[in-house]
């Protein structure tokens, strides 16, 4: 800096101090919303920002699931269930990681022993990989070539919450209550 004057670095001052600035104000930023893309159900494609203004409840499992994904759904029905009238701001998404199996009929069957308003999601094993990616979920397909089903899946439980915005609000484990659960979607609701 020597034999700069004053003025020079009063600019060089100015133009840090605005570059500092704007990656303060760049790093508070909303954090990335959680989108993808994928089949429903009844065999239309389906993207997750459609359902921006609702609260959005995000699982990973999939239809031959012998105890957690049955589990969650029932605990999801009774969330439902204790929102009442706000019952209709919330959406649960049930994204499968089993998709050789789990086709839209198959998730449509799955999803009918419920009384739950609920979209089950696959697609293309890359497409759903995409989908759990984006959540830091996990899955793992473990041969079991002694069983007719050649194969079961062991695959993360968390539950996501995602805003009415689409923005990760809030994350819970297997163990969750519902009234955890529900605390949690009623504040992210307009009173």
């Amino acid at each position: 800096m020597i034999g700069r004057s004053r003025p020079a670095l009063v600019a060089i001052g100015a133009t840090l101090a605005a570059t500092l600035l704007a990656s303060a104000c760049t790093s508070q930023r909303a954090a990335p919303t959680h989108d993808f893309t994928l089949t429903d159900h009844t065999g239309q494609r389906f993207e997750l920002a459609s359902l921006r203004g609702r609260v959005v409840l995000v699982f990973f499992g999939y239809s031959n699931c012998p105890d957690v994904c049955p589990t969650t759904l029932s605990k999801l029905t009774t969330v439902a269930e204790r929102l009442g009238e706000q019952r209709d701001a919330m959406k649960v998404v049930y994204v499968t990681v089993d998709p050789e199996r789990d086709t839209p009929e198959v998730l449509r069957a799955d999803l009918a022993n419920f009384a739950l308003d609920a979209v089950g999601l696959t697609g293309t094993r890359e497409e759903v990989d995409r989908a759990v990616q984006l959540f830091g979920a996990k899955y793992e397909i473990v041969p079991t070539p002694e069983s007719a089903a050649r194969y079961t899946v062991s695959h993360s439980t968390t539950l996501y919450v995602l805003d009415q915005q689409g923005q990760l609000s809030a994350e819970f484990p297997y163990e969750a209550q519902v009234d955890e659960i529900v605390t949690a979607v009623r504040a992210l609701l307009p009173p």
